[in-house]
């Protein structure tokens, strides 16, 4: 079982990702992608193990959609109802609520593929 908010298998892709990101002198270039992993292994087990749940969990897969799976989309909206779940705006009825978080997905969302 993992301590921090990331799977094994994600913090090896992160590493991958500044391996990839990051290029170092030759010489380290070849240690560079298992130094990173460790690093994020290190931050995430210290400072990951001490976010609540159902927060932690929630967050695990957030990080395992976008990463793992690499489906953005999908976890963008996850993640937006997620947020909606913890936010109650005043003044302001849960389906009116529902639809503003569903539009600022919808725009997050454009906005990576745009990228892509």
């Amino acid at each position: 079982m993992e301590k921090g908010i990331l799977t094994k298998k994600t913090e090896k892709k992160l590493g991958q990702a500044l391996d990839d990101l990051i290029k170092l002198p030759t010489l380290l270039e070849g240690f560079d992608g298992a130094a990173f992993t460790l690093a994020i292994r290190a931050i995430d087990n210290n400072f990951g193990e001490k976010i609540p749940e159902p927060y932690k969990t929630e967050l695990r897969e957030q990080f395992e959609l976008i990463f793992d799976e690499e489906n953005y989309e999908e976890a963008v909206k996850k993640g937006f109802d997620f947020i909606d779940g913890l936010i109650d705006i005043p003044g302001i009825d849960d389906e009116t609520e529902r639809l503003i978080f569903a539009g600022l997905a919808n725009i997050v969302i454009g906005l990576i593929l745009n990228k892509k």
